[in-house]
């Protein structure tokens, strides 16, 4: 038997790429956020995703080219802030060896 219990909201990794994070969700009030978050400050980056109709879906969180590289974790709040659900901590690195400047 499966610890998850229905309508308790769920957010899971699925990969990322230099310009996104990708996770899947299920169980999500409408108006839920999906921002990224500093694994190690705490510091939620700006922009995010707005999860206006909630339930089950993807979604993909953009990653600014100038990101502190590190540990991340996406989190979904609600309406008014409380964390429902995060992922699993990835990395991030954000080097300039493709950097035109």
């Amino acid at each position: 038997m499966s610890d998850a219990q229905p309508g308790d909201p769920r957010l899971d990794y699925t990969g990322q790429t230099k310009a996104a994070v990708n996770a899947d969700y299920a169980d999500m009030p409408g108006g839920a956020q999906i921002v990224l978050v500093n694994k190690t400050s705490g510091a939620a980056l700006d922009g995010g995703t707005l999860l206006d109709s909630g339930g089950a879906g993807s979604v993909s969180v953009s990653i600014d080219a100038s990101t502190p590289g590190g540990q991340y974790v996406l989190v979904a709040t609600d309406a008014t802030g409380n964390e429902l659900a995060q992922t699993v901590a990835f990395y991030i690195s954000n080097d300039d060896s493709g950097s035109t400047l």
